[in-house]
C-alpha cells in the first residue's frame, strides 16, 4: 500500500486483518504523519499488531512487480496499491473557471466560481480557504452548496461556508481507531481517543451530511 495517510492505513489494515497470511506493507514519506504524539505511536502501534510492516520511504517508482523507494532500496509487490492525492482533474480549467495554481476553481464564501454564481464547486476541485484534501470534507461541502441553492430559489440569501474541523481518525476495522482531537483551523491539539469512542468519530465524519456541514469535521 503507497500512501502513509488514513486512506492508505485503513486499507493496509483491513487487508492485514482479513488475510492474515499474507505479508501487507504501508509505504509513505512518514506514515501517520497528520497526527502527533501518543496519537501518532498509538497508529503505528495498532499496525505492527496487525504485522503491517511500516515503510517511512518516498516510491519513485513501481515497475514489473517492483517498487523503488527514494533511499535506493526495492522490494517485489504481487499487488500494489495507490492511495494518494496524484492531481486535480483539469475539468474546471478546461471549462474556462479561475483556477488556483493547483488545478482548483476559485469560489466565494458560498461555494460558487467566482466566474459564475450558477456554478457551484465542492470537494477537492474546489478552492476553499482552509479546506484540504479529505473525503470528509467534500460530503459537507456538497450539502452546504444543496442548502444554499435551496435558499436561492426561495428568494433567501445563502450562508457563508466555513470549515471547522474537530477531530482526525483513522480506523482499524470496525472495532477499533485512533482520533485526535484539533483546533477549528485543524491544528492537532494533544488530546486523543482510542477503541470505539474514535470509531464512533470517524463514523460521524465519514457520514457528512448536516453534522459535518456545521462542524467541517475532518478525518
Amino acid at each position: 500500500m503507497i500512501g502513509g495517510g488514513a486512506t492508505g492505513i485503513e486499507t493496509a489494515a483491513e487487508v492485514a486483518e482479513a488475510r492474515p497470511d499474507l505479508r501487507v506493507r504501508v509505504v509513505g514519506s512518514t506514515v501517520a504523519g497528520g497526527f502527533s504524539g501518543r496519537a501518532h505511536e498509538r497508529i503505528r502501534s495498532a499496525l505492527a499488531g496487525l504485522d503491517v510492516d511500516i515503510v517511512d520511504d518516498g516510491v519513485t517508482e513501481v515497475t514489473d512487480g517492483v517498487v523503488h523507494l527514494r533511499s535506493g532500496a526495492a522490494f517485489a509487490s504481487d499487488l500494489t496499491l495507490w492511495a494518494i492525492v496524484s492531481g486535480v482533474p483539469g475539468l474546471a480549467a478546461r471549462s474556462g473557471l479561475r483556477v488556483d495554481p493547483e488545478g482548483r476553481a476559485l469560489v466565494d464564501e458560498y461555494l460558487r466560481s467566482v466566474d459564475d454564481e450558477r456554478i457551484f464547486v465542492v470537494g477537492d476541485c474546489a478552492a476553499v480557504p482552509g479546506a484540504r484534501f479529505a473525503c470528509a470534507l467534500a460530503g459537507p461541502q456538497a450539502a452546504h452548496a444543496a442548502d444554499a441553492l435551496a435558499r436561492l430559489i426561495e428568494g433567501r440569501r445563502p450562508k457563508p461556508y466555513s470549515p471547522r474541523y474537530v477531530a482526525r481518525a483513522v480506523t482499524f476495522g470496525r472495532k477499533n481507531a485512533v482520533g485526535q482531537f484539533t483546533r477549528p483551523d485543524d491544528s492537532l491539539r494533544r488530546a486523543y481517543v482510542t477503541g470505539r469512542t474514535a470509531v464512533v468519530i470517524k463514523e460521524l465524519a465519514s457520514r457528512g451530511g448536516k453534522y459535518g456541514a456545521r462542524t467541517g469535521t475532518g478525518a
